[in-house]
């Protein structure tokens, strides 16, 4: 039985949302009307989509984080070199515990903030994160450590005002 996850993304700007992930991904969107875009993917499979809503885009909205398992280090070399070769900013963590399984992976994040993981799964982990990674949220997202860590609060903030509070030298908003 052939599957396809789907998920919608409330995002405010729909044209640079459609360059991010169309530069994530490799590959234009499926479908395209003025207030909408979708990518109906095999690989992996996933049908995302775009619906512009910039009162619940910008922080408003408690999904953030994202991810895709590859199970090949070459894979995820891939995926990263794709990315990184359309322009997209990328985080990269290696040997990293989290969730429970020690990963090499690596984040992009969307024009609104949510977080895109890409890992390979090394080996299992008998610790959530790793002590070197006391940075790391519950979610082992980076916007989620860094809400955490400033001021304890619940959720972080918009992109651009986590711009504005990196650049003073301070943790997210």
């Amino acid at each position: 039985m052939k599957t396809r996850i789907h998920i919608s993304v409330p995002v405010s700007d729909l044209e640079a949302s459609k360059r991010f992930y169309s530069a994530l991904f490799g590959t234009a969107p499926t479908k395209v009307k003025p207030d909408y875009a979708n990518w109906r993917l095999d690989r992996p499979a996933l049908h995302l989509a775009l619906v512009q809503a910039p009162q619940v885009a910008k922080g408003h909205n408690p999904v953030r984080h994202f991810g895709v398992e590859l199970f090949k280090d070459g894979d995820l070399q891939d995926w990263r070199k794709r990315a990184a070769d359309a322009g997209l900013s990328l985080r990269d963590e290696e040997e990293v515990v989290c969730c429970y399984a020690k990963a090499d992976k690596f984040w992009a994040q969307d024009p609104d903030g949510n977080e895109w993981e890409f890992w390979v799964r090394h080996e299992e982990a008998d610790a959530m994160k790793g002590e070197s990674s006391a940075k790391e949220g519950v979610c082992c997202s980076p916007a989620s450590a860094q809400a955490a860590t400033a001021k304890a609060e619940s959720v972080c903030c918009t992109p651009a005002q986590k711009a504005e509070a990196q650049a003073a030298g301070q943790g997210c908003c």
